[in-house]
Formats: structure tokens, C-alpha cells, sequence
């Protein structure tokens, strides 16, 4: 897969109340294998779109040059929940290998007073040979997003900055993970 766009991306709806309505849908029991990736924005998104991404699998994926290898859109005017996803034997490189930022393009709370909280749960990526520009592209923003139970391990990752935030992510485990400097 090689786009000017995400190359797999997860959408299902937006908005302050898209969690309740009908039309909308989430991702679940997805599994990525065996993929070739060039140039992309992201290899796996979970998009500015979707609200719902459970159960998925990505393994023995081969990476050319990539902005993101892993993107969470975190979207402040929409609920998301990205929840249960593996990310397993992959190599190659990219511009960051995690990203999880807000995402504000076509921010609209419409009558919405609070902004609703985001999750990202029981992550696991592990058995991944990776080089990136930033390993751990991830900024706290609890007022928005809640980021818990992440699990790396056995990675071997060559980065210009490989420095990893340890209060962005609750109950953070880290085992077997190399970082070497570029």
C-alpha cells in the first residue's frame, strides 16, 4: 500500500454525540497481515472518524517510510474509544512510530458544553525492528483523552528520539524495549 493519505484508516462517525447515534458504527475483530507498506500518513489509523476501534490485530507487516506506523487521532468535540489492539512483528521505518496528539481539524462541539473524554486501552505492540525520526509521539491531555494499560516489548527501535514519557500513559509496561539513538 502506498498513498497520500492513511493507508488503512478506521472511521465510523464524528461529532459531540456520535457515540449515540444509529448511523454511526465502530471497527472490531479487524486483522491486518502480511502487508508491504510505502509512503503513507499512517499505516494504521484510527481516524478522526471513528468512534470505536475493539479487537484488532496487526502483524507481519513490512514498512517502506511512513509518517506514522501506529496514529490515534483524539478528536476534543468527538468520544472515541480505541480499545484491545496488537501490534506485532513489524519492520522498517517511519517518521514517528506512535502517535496519539489531538486532532482539532473541523473541531465543532455544536451544542455540546463539555468536551467528551477519549480512551485508548490495552495496547500491546511488541516483536517490532523499527527506525523512526520519534519513537513515542504521545502527548497527555487528560482533560480529553485517557491513555492506560500500554504493554511494549521486545522492540528493537533505532530513533533520533527515542525519549519516552512515562505519565502520558497509565499503568505503562515496558519489557525488552531497546532504544538506540540514530
Amino acid at each position: 500500500m502506498a498513498v497520500n493519505d492513511d493507508a488503512v484508516a478506521f472511521k465510523g462517525g464524528k461529532g459531540p454525540w456520535a457515540d449515540t447515534l444509529p448511523e454511526n458504527g465502530s471497527n472490531d475483530r479487524v486483522i491486518i497481515e502480511d502487508c508491504e507498506y510505502g509512503f503513507c500518513h499512517g499505516a494504521l489509523t484510527c481516524g478522526s472518524e471513528a468512534i470505536h476501534c475493539r479487537n484488532v490485530i496487526m502483524r507481519r507487516i513490512k514498512v517502506g517510510r511512513v509518517l506514522n506506523l501506529i496514529w490515534m487521532k483524539m478528536r476534543p468535540d468527538t468520544p472515541q474509544r480505541y480499545e484491545y489492539m496488537t501490534f506485532e512483528d513489524i519492520e522498517g521505518n517511519a517518521v514517528n512510530f506512535i502517535t496519539i496528539v489531538p486532532w482539532t481539524q473541523f473541531y465543532d462541539l455544536k451544542d455540546r458544553t463539555d468536551i467528551p473524554l477519549s480512551y485508548a486501552d490495552r495496547i500491546t505492540v511488541r516483536n517490532c525492528s523499527y527506525q523512526c525520526d520519534t519513537f513515542f509521539h504521545i502527548m497527555a491531555e487528560p482533560a480529553q483523552y485517557a491513555l492506560s494499560n500500554f504493554t511494549f516489548e521486545r522492540l528493537h527501535i533505532r530513533a533520533k528520539n527515542g525519549v519516552v514519557d512515562n505519565t502520558a500513559i497509565d499503568d505503562l509496561v515496558m519489557d525488552e524495549v531497546v532504544i538506540e539513538p540514530v
